[in-house]
């Protein structure tokens, strides 16, 4: 499916006029994209340089991007003037080797990064992509996500039903790739969790009129180190982005908005310290949850360490 692209010597011979290469399948269900690099503000300077993880989220959604200007799905009718698409809910899944890149090698166009995008699943109301993120350089898996989105009025804010020419994606769905998000059990927020309280700033927003996706995962990153650091969680005691991170799950329950009260939630897992739980709340309303999964083998001595500066 990716054979046009696929063989090619080197990205400059292909598309050498653009910085970002793409391709979309004849049939709009597969695309694959190629970045010229991670850039300089994307690496986390207070832990030595480490890819941020809400910056990779960025990351993909950069990816969708790419592809939905250049006919994936057919993007560009589907999203009209009535109706968008809200990321409802997805999980990341990281190699060891995305946790290795460092801003003092990785940053600039010497380490380019190739996406291979499928449309993984079409209902009723909303469709799931799958994304897989590679060293262009090695051919090294570095991270994928699973991303479910619903079709939205924007009047309302609710789920709509797709055209019915959307529907007939379904045919083209591989299907040894048919998967989806689940709907998730809501969090039961324990008594004793650490909480921290921010205010939604214009910064925090999308062209959707709330919060992105990423910044959700940001806040979650800097109250878990916040955590951390003050001592709640056991066994982690470092800003939490010095850890690898075998996968994250995130559902996007409900909206926020400029000027909103965010309480962000978190606590640990009572029989295995390697998870990690966060809850972001507006007015007592569940809003957004995660589920952060540290790797078995969590490296103490990180080579990401505190800026001396």
């Amino acid at each position: 499916m990716f054979k046009n692209i696929e063989n090619i010597s080197g990205i400059s011979g292909f598309q050498p006029d653009r910085l970002i290469k793409y391709y979309v399948s004849d049939n709009a269900c597969q695309a694959e994209v190629v970045l010229p690099g991670i850039w300089y503000t994307d690496f986390d300077r207070k832990i030595g340089g480490k890819w941020i993880l809400s910056s990779i989220v960025k990351t993909f959604e950069a990816i969708r991007f790419a592809v939905f200007t250049k006919g994936f799905i057919n993007y560009s009718i589907l999203r009209d003037r009535n109706h968008s698409i809200f990321l409802a809910g997805a999980v990341y899944n990281f190699s060891m080797g995305v946790h290795k890149l460092s801003s003092k090698t990785h940053w600039g166009p010497l380490f380019p990064i190739r996406a291979r995008i499928s449309l993984s699943h079409v209902g009723t109301s909303s469709f799931t992509m799958d994304i897989v993120m590679i060293s262009d350089s090695t051919g090294e898996q570095l991270a994928s996500s699973l991303s479910k989105f619903v079709y939205v009025d924007f009047i309302t804010r609710k789920p709509s039903l797709v055209p019915s020419w959307f529907l007939e994606y379904q045919k083209n769905v591989d299907k040894s790739l048919n998967k989806t998000v689940e709907k998730p059990k809501l969090l039961k927020i324990p008594e004793n969790c650490f909480t921290f309280t921010l205010r939604v700033y214009f910064s925090d927003t999308d062209n959707n009129g709330h919060v992105n996706q990423s910044t959700y995962v940001r806040w979650c990153s800097d109250v878990g180190s916040l955590a951390a650091t003050s001592g709640y969680y056991r066994n982690l005691r470092e800003d939490i982005g010095v850890y690898p991170l075998a996968s994250l799950e995130t559902y996007y329950l409900h909206e926020m908005e400029v000027e909103d009260r965010a309480v962000v939630h978190t606590w640990q897992d009572e029989t295995n310290f390697r998870e990690l739980y966060f809850c972001v709340t507006k007015s007592s309303k569940p809003v957004f949850q995660a589920h952060f999964h540290f790797t078995n083998d969590i490296i103490f001595e990180s080579p990401f360490v505190k800026s001396k500066i």
